[in-house]
């Protein structure tokens, strides 16, 4: 019995269970500057890229760029940050494609900066962070953002700083940190309004992660500096009768909107809103939710007290934001990149749960593991293979190609148009559009940049920011002095639109390259004014 005993033992001694060795990323991901060297090395290849990318400007992307060139306090439909960092691009780099769009690709990159130090802050482990870094990129919405120039990568870059900000004061109790946070509110709010939902997310997460332990002096302070932010928007809006907010009623649809004694009718309530509103979610960035999520259980599981306060506190901070815009969703349709901002806070939280998940071999991390990557090289690969995809048989319907290719064609096809009619004419014809992307994409692909005009809000459409400038007002009369009897190119909009300005109108068809099907363009000889819109029906 003894000797046996003895074996037994000497066996299990000789023989112990050793954990599976790491996988070569986390090998790789632990290093200090993993995390760093993988952002530098994604914001390097989207630089090549968008140094020989064939795409042309999309119509928000144009129409930032003509506030650029208006640079005032704030705009029609957002504050002025987009505005002023295109400018500060294009006035060094000049007036290309790559200028509007370089400010894109670095918000893109200090955002996901941001979001590994807040993993950092969160995990405190240099692994976690490289997978954070790494999963920014496996968010569609975010790899889209940082390819094009929206208001939604500078937006989420605030957004991710703000998120360390507040986490740093949070889960490491440093009060001073409500500085940073409401710096980055501040700036991230003259790009979108709405990361003034990080404030209530940042208040719930002090009062069920630390109650009674917010330090309210260095928070109201970070306030105050918020403010700083705010004031551009407000003065500008003061001056102007609140237009900024008077378009965000009219996309609910609310009294005192801007679709008020317009032809813009509101679709009634459908309870597939809410449930389009999910999807689209989903269809954003699936994979880092879902491990997000996982992350809440298994930090109560095998996780110390600190990570599961970390995981909480991250998802408490996105969590206004995803639930105000499903409120939004019973009230109006919803778009996919307005919750966005949201899954940027959670991104450590799905990090965490990836490295635990693994190593615990647990099956269904590993799928929703496996899927991220696959969407994050999906997306790093959509713009260069769009062409290529745009011509299969199936996806190829869902690729907007059209909206990214042809401008600089359709505008030389316009061009030809306006050197006829000025030969014929003896006058510098005008460009007027029904709308307002149109008219700010001929108005940067068209030789020397010229003056456009849209006439949505003169035709019973939304009004636009064309109508808050002087210079392109065709409601003012100081603007429109100049401009009586001179021809035009007219894009776009019905024939009757256009006979209550000109004394003729002439159908000329689709200009080569047009991307939207069925769009006419006219030409108009002898304009006057759109006083007589709506023409009077015949008695």
């Amino acid at each position: 019995m003894t000797t046996t005993t003895t074996m037994t033992t000497m066996t299990d001694t000789a023989q112990p269970t050793s954990p599976p060795a790491p996988r070569w990323w986390m090998r790789l991901g632990s290093r200090p500057y993993a995390g760093v060297t993988i952002i530098a090395a994604f914001f390097l290849l989207r630089l090549l890229w968008q140094l020989i990318s064939p795409f042309t400007l999309v119509e928000d992307e144009a129409h930032y760029w003509e506030w650029s060139r208006h640079l005032d306090w704030s705009y029609y439909s957002k504050g002025p940050g987009v505005a002023w960092v295109i400018y500060a691009s294009t006035s060094i780099l000049g007036n290309t494609e790559f200028a509007i769009r370089l400010p894109a690709l670095i918000a893109s990159a200090l955002g996901s900066y941001a979001i590994l130090k807040t993993a950092q802050v969160a995990y405190n482990d240099h692994l976690t962070s490289f997978i954070a870094a790494l999963l920014w990129l496996c968010v569609p919405g975010l790899a889209i953002a940082g390819m094009v120039m929206t208001i939604d990568a500078p937006y989420t870059a605030c957004w991710a700083w703000a998120t360390y900000f507040a986490a740093k004061a949070l889960i490491k109790d440093n009060p001073k940190s409500w500085i940073g946070f409401g710096l980055m509110i501040g700036i991230g709010f003259i790009f979108k309004y709405t990361i003034l939902l990080l404030v209530p997310g940042a208040l719930l997460a002090a009062l069920f992660i630390k109650p009674n332990k917010l330090n309210l002096k260095w928070f109201i302070v970070g306030l105050l500096i918020a403010i700083v932010g705010l004031l551009p928007v407000l003065i500008w809006n003061a001056n102007h009768n609140w237009a900024t907010f008077r378009h965000l009623l009219g996309h609910l649809g609310a009294p005192g909107g801007d679709t008020a004694n317009t032809n813009v009718t509101h679709v009634p309530w459908t309870p597939y809103w809410a449930i389009e509103y999910i999807v689209l979610q989903l269809a954003i960035g699936a994979a880092v939710l879902i491990l997000a999520l996982f992350a809440i259980p298994n930090t109560k599981k095998h996780a110390d007290q600190s990570s599961r306060n970390a995981t909480a506190t991250l998802w408490l901070l996105a969590l206004p934001i995803f639930a105000f815009y499903f409120i939004v969703s019973f009230i109006t349709q919803t778009e996919g990149n307005w919750a966005l901002a949201g899954f940027v806070s959670i991104i450590p939280a799905a990090a965490w749960a990836v490295i635990d998940g693994v190593k615990r071999n647990d099956y269904p991390v590993r799928i929703a593991w496996g899927a991220a990557i696959f969407l994050g090289i999906t997306s790093l690969l959509l713009f260069p293979a769009a062409t290529w995809l745009s011509n299969r048989a199936v996806i190829g319907q869902y690729i907007p190609l059209s909206r990214m290719t042809g401008m600089r064609e359709h505008a030389q096809a316009a061009q030809v148009i306006l050197d006829e009619l000025e030969s014929q004419t003896g006058q510098q014809p005008l460009i007027i559009t029904e709308h307002y992307g149109r008219a700010s994409q001929l108005a940067f692909y068209l030789k020397d940049h010229p003056t456009t005009y849209c006439i949505s809000a003169l035709v019973g459409g939304r009004k636009t920011q064309y109508d808050m400038w002087p210079s392109t007002d065709l409601s003012n009369p100081n603007t429109l002095a100049p401009l009586q009897g001179r021809p035009a190119l007219l894009m776009g909009g019905r024939i009757n639109q256009w006979t209550t300005a000109f004394d003729q109108v002439k159908d000329i068809g689709q200009l080569d390259s047009e991307p939207i099907d069925n769009r006419t363009s006219y030409i108009g000889y002898n304009f006057t004014n759109f006083n007589s819109w709506p023409p009077h029906p015949p008695k």
